[in-house]
């Protein structure tokens, strides 16, 4: 009996998750689940890409959490929890959703929390950069298949406003838009970085299901453990570089 109290004494806690409403400056309402990690002094927020929601990022903001860092996870606006039934997004609502990503920062920070990184998949990439771009608070982003431009949302400017930050960028060969752009930002990136090119996995979010490796390189940056060396820096072998300004879209789309 003793022994079973001491195995639940010393059992790892569970995620605590909560459903929370945060309000977007131009006044939208926006769900997002927060992960709180006791004693955190840390925080992410966790940015979908299209057609997804929050509940992509359920198993990283698990070991986050497991890791002493917060998360929030936000539902982009006309997204997830945000909506019933069929919506249609119009063009406004894609720049837009910088406000949401800008409401996750707010709620962390509400909780105490001033070291704050953005992880962004798609779309969600490019807005976790143009958000952490015009906030010199934000000490570091991690972009999942991003792209030149997705649906208006463009990240050169984003990049070069971003400065000398830490930065890590991690693509896949099979998605050749995302897998350019992500040399692209190897090549433009004026701080500590990483590009991570991965030969089949697919595009953002998948690729945490598809690369086993990614979640483990996740959490070692995030928690600021992972060390850049000759050694473990990916480069884009097989991949051209060109005129990436220009790329089309192509390829892998978001949402599918």
């Amino acid at each position: 009996m003793l022994h079973l109290l001491f195995l639940l004494l010393f059992l790892p806690t569970p995620a605590l998750a909560d459903d929370v409403s945060l309000k977007a400056e131009d006044g939208t309402k926006i769900h997002a689940v927060y992960t709180e990690a006791r004693e955190a002094k840390s925080g992410v927020v966790l940015v979908h890409m299209l057609g997804r929601s929050a509940s992509d990022w359920r198993f990283l903001a698990d070991k986050l959490q497991a890791s002493h860092i917060s998360s929030v996870a936000v539902d982009l606006r006309k997204h997830g929890d945000n909506v019933t039934g069929e919506v249609e997004i119009a063009d406004e609502d894609y720049q837009a959703m910088t406000k949401d990503v800008a409401a996750a920062v707010a709620h962390l920070r509400k909780q105490g929390i001033e070291d704050i990184s953005i992880v962004g998949a798609s779309i969600g990439a490019n807005l976790a950069l143009n958000v952490a771009a015009s906030d010199e608070g934000i000490t570091n982003v991690v972009l999942l298949s991003p792209g030149m431009e997705f649906k208006g949302v463009e990240i050169s400017q984003a990049l070069a406003d971003y400065g000398e930050r830490p930065l890590l960028c991690v693509v896949s060969k099979d998605d050749r838009y995302s897998a350019k752009t992500g040399l692209f930002i190897d090549a433009q990136a004026r701080g500590y970085h990483k590009l991570e090119v991965y030969e089949a996995a697919g595009h953002g979010t998948r690729m945490l299901n598809k690369a086993p490796g990614l979640e483990p390189l996740l959490v070692s940056w995030l928690t600021g453990s992972f060390r850049l060396s000759k050694a473990s820096t990916s480069r884009g072998e097989g991949l051209t570089t060109g005129d990436t300004t220009t790329i089309e879209t192509e390829g892998t789309r978001l949402g599918e």
